[in-house]
């Protein structure tokens, strides 16, 4: 019996073992959770951002239905049709159906289009440049993930403007930058610029060699975008709601990189060497985030760098 007894005591030890090892501790626990939160922000007048869990959503509220920019990434799909149900009802003592007239990709990333499908249920059209249509496309196949939103698709034509609930919502595509077929999204009633990955805001930014990114072109667009819309309050791709000096900070940021790589390939510098070399000091704002390694100054130098031999 003694004998006994010890057997149940130590097998009872090792189930305790497994079982905190298998369960994350509090504080990872309540890490992973902190990281899936979602805060929805009024921004200016009707318009409205749902930050947190991958890209920065956009979303106008209007009687006719809601506007919607992006979708946010599939781990928070419950959260993200609780939170654009919960604007869509007339009031906090009424319930509504969730009715979404537009929804606007502003690239084909899938931190900020992996809830398209879900949304798709709700929405009478999709709207995104064709260069983001055929990088989604190719996306989710190789993914063999094909996807039945793809039927409610309306690509973006040259001067698009919306006219939806009292608000005007200009459509704008200014040449490959992030990627190659970034939109930015104009509110003109409310005063609000909606930029997409065109701006990480305080956070080293992903620039996408492969899809044909162009970080002359992305400076470009910046620049303009800031003398078109001066005064205009701005949601970034990632981060919080921004002002125009904040953008131009974040534009002053990728030209110092231009400069810098070109001047590091000029002298011979391996990719490796000019990671390592390239001094900025001056950019306090731009900080570690929650992808760790993979967006950091050093790997957005690499992909300058990527991009720039790529073009020689």
């Amino acid at each position: 019996m003694k004998n006994k007894s010890i057997m149940q005591v130590i097998l009872l030890s090792v189930l305790v073992c497994l079982v905190c090892l298998a369960s994350p501790s509090p504080a990872k626990a309540q890490k992973e959770k902190d990281d899936l939160a979602l805060t929805l922000q009024n921004v200016s007048g009707n318009v409205y951002c749902l930050e947190g869990a991958g890209g920065n959503v956009g979303i106008l509220k209007t009687a006719e239905g809601l506007l919607v920019i992006d979708s946010k990434i599939g781990q928070v799909t419950d959260a993200v049709l609780k939170e654009l149900t919960a604007l869509s009802a007339p009031s906090t003592l009424s319930a509504a159906p969730l009715k979404i007239k537009y929804l606007i990709n502003t690239h084909y990333h899938g931190d900020h289009t992996a809830n398209d499908e879900a949304l798709a249920k709700y929405a009478d059209t999709i709207i995104m440049h064709p260069n983001c249509k055929a990088s989604l496309i190719k996306s989710l196949k190789e993914k063999a993930a094909e996807k039945t939103f793809i039927s409610k698709i309306q690509t973006w034509k040259e001067g698009m403007v919306i006219n939806l609930g009292g608000e005007t919502v200009r459509l704008l595509y200014l040449n490959p930058a992030h990627t190659s077929g970034d939109l930015a999204v104009v509110f003109e009633k409310a005063r609000v610029l909606q930029t997409g990955d065109l701006f990480f805001n305080g956070m080293p930014a992903y620039i996408d060699v492969k899809d044909g990114s162009d970080t002359g072109n992305w400076v470009e667009t910046i620049e303009t975008l800031c003398r078109e819309y001066p005064d205009y309050k701005i949601i970034p791709g990632h981060g919080e709601a921004a002002t125009v000096k904040d953008y131009l900070a974040f534009a002053d940021y990728l030209k110092h990189l231009r400069k810098e790589t070109a001047a590091a390939i000029k002298a011979g510098k391996t990719r490796e060497q000019a990671m390592e070399s390239i001094n900025t000091d001056q950019f306090k704002q731009i900080k570690a985030n929650e992808l760790g390694n993979f967006m950091t100054i050093k790997t957005n130098i690499g992909w300058i760098y990527d991009e720039m031999a790529k073009k020689k």
